[in-house]
C-alpha cells in the first residue's frame, strides 16, 4: 500500500499502479480525446522516445520538450532525424500537434511526408532559435500545418512573446515559496499527451515541514517558472502544504485517475482542465461547504454549481466518479 501523507479529498483506494498509460484513456489516433478521459506520462520517459512516419519507419528520436510554463502546454517536441534524408545533426521544433502517440506508447508518430520533411527548418543542437518569438513559433506551425495552439486559446492575435523552457531544464530547477523560503526542487514533469498539457509538476521537498524524501504532484497552475535559470516559485500557503499528499519515489500514484486527479486539482485550487459538467453546470472556484446534490457529501474546493443553489462536486459532475471530500471512494451515481 502507497505510504500517504493526509489529504482529506482523497481516498487511498485511488493512490494505487504506476505512472504510464493508465487509469481510462482516449484513442491516441484520435487527436480529439474525450473530454472526460485522462492518460500521463513522466517527461523524462518521453524524451529518448524514437519517433515513426505513418509507415512504421523510423524517423529519429525526442531529445527534448519546449514547455510553455506560463499556459501549462507543450508547445514543441523537439527531434532529432540523425542520417534521415541526410538532415545530419541538425534537431527540429516540431509543433505538438503534428505528433500523435498511440495507446501503446512505444513511439510517437509523425505524419509529413519526406519531400516536406526535407524543407524543415532546423538548428544546431547547441544553438537553440528564440522559441518565444511567436513570428517564429508561427511559421514553424504553418510549416507543419498546425494552428499556433496560442490561437486556439481564442487569444485572438499572436503575443509579442512566449515564455518556453526546456523541460530539461525545468527538471531539477530548485523551487521557493513567494516569501523566498527554499521549499525543494522539480524532479519531473508528468504530460498529457493526447493534449500536450503539463499535468503536474512533481516536486520534492526535502526536510520542509517533515516531507522527507516524498515526492508531489502539483498541478502547475500554482508553480511560476520564471525565465531560463533561477527558481520556480510555488504559491501556497505552508499550512496548506501540511495537508498535502506525497508517495514514495518508487511507488507513483495512478495520476491519471480521474478521481485523484481532480481531487489532486481541487485541494490546491485549481479547475482540472480536463472537466466539463455534462449536466450543464457553471464552474464554481469555491464550493466549500455545501452538499453535492448528487451524492449528498460535502464538496470540497471546487465544483459546479445549477441555478445559483444547486451544488455538484467535479466527479459526480462528469461522471467520473464523486470527489466530494467525504466520500471520494463512493460509487458514481
Amino acid at each position: 500500500m502507497l505510504n500517504v501523507q493526509r489529504m482529506p479529498a482523497l481516498a487511498t483506494g485511488a493512490l494505487i499502479g504506476m505512472l504510464g498509460f493508465i487509469g481510462p484513456i482516449a484513442s491516441a489516433d484520435d487527436k480529439s480525446p474525450s473530454r472526460q478521459s485522462l492518460r500521463v506520462q513522466k517527461a523524462t520517459d518521453l524524451i529518448g522516445k524514437p519517433v515513426v512516419n505513418p509507415r512504421g519507419e523510423q524517423l529519429g528520436e525526442v531529445q527534448d520538450l519546449a514547455i510553455d510554463g506560463d499556459k501549462g502546454r507543450v508547445a514543441y517536441v523537439v527531434l532529432s532525424f540523425g542520417g534521415f534524408l541526410g538532415m545530419g545533426e541538425k534537431w527540429f521544433a516540431i509543433p505538438s500537434g503534428a505528433l500523435t502517440l498511440p495507446a501503446d506508447g512505444k513511439h510517437f508518430i509523425l505524419a509529413v511526408e519526406k519531400d516536406r520533411l526535407k524543407n524543415a527548418p532546423g538548428f544546431a543542437k547547441d544553438r537553440w532559435p528564440k522559441m518565444g518569438d511567436s513570428a517564429w513559433g508561427t511559421g514553424i506551425h504553418e510549416f507543419y500545418g498546425q494552428r499556433p495552439y496560442w490561437m486556439n486559446e481564442g487569444e485572438g492575435s499572436a503575443p509579442t512573446e512566449l515564455r518556453i523552457q526546456k523541460a530539461s531544464e525545468i527538471i531539477g530547477r530548485p523551487v521557493q515559496n513567494d516569501r523566498g523560503e527554499n521549499l525543494g526542487e522539480i524532479k519531473d514533469l508528468v504530460i498529457d499527451p493526447d493534449r500536450y498539457r503539463v499535468a503536474y509538476a512533481v516536486l520534492t521537498f526535502g526536510g520542509f515541514l517533515g516531507f522527507g524524501d516524498k515526492l508531489f504532484a502539483i498541478p502547475t497552475g500554482v508553480l511560476q517558472m520564471p525565465g531560463t535559470g533561477g527558481y520556480a516559485v510555488l504559491t501556497v500557503d505552508k499550512d496548506r502544504l501540511k495537508g498535502a499528499t506525497g508517495f514514495d519515489k518508487n511507488q507513483w500514484p495512478n495520476l491519471a485517475d480521474p478521481t485523484l486527479a481532480a481531487s489532486t486539482y481541487e485541494f490546491y485550487g485549481q479547475r482540472p482542465y480536463w472537466v466539463e459538467d455534462l449536466r450543464g453546470g457553471q464552474y464554481l472556484a469555491s464550493a466549500a461547504g455545501n452538499a453535492c446534490h448528487q451524492c449528498s457529501r460535502m464538496t470540497v474546493a471546487q465544483g459546479f454549481v445549477r441555478d445559483a443553489n444547486t451544488y455538484c462536486c467535479a466527479g459526480c459532475a462528469n461522471k467520473t466518479g464523486c470527489t466530494c471530500a467525504l466520500g471520494a471512494d463512493k460509487p458514481r451515481p
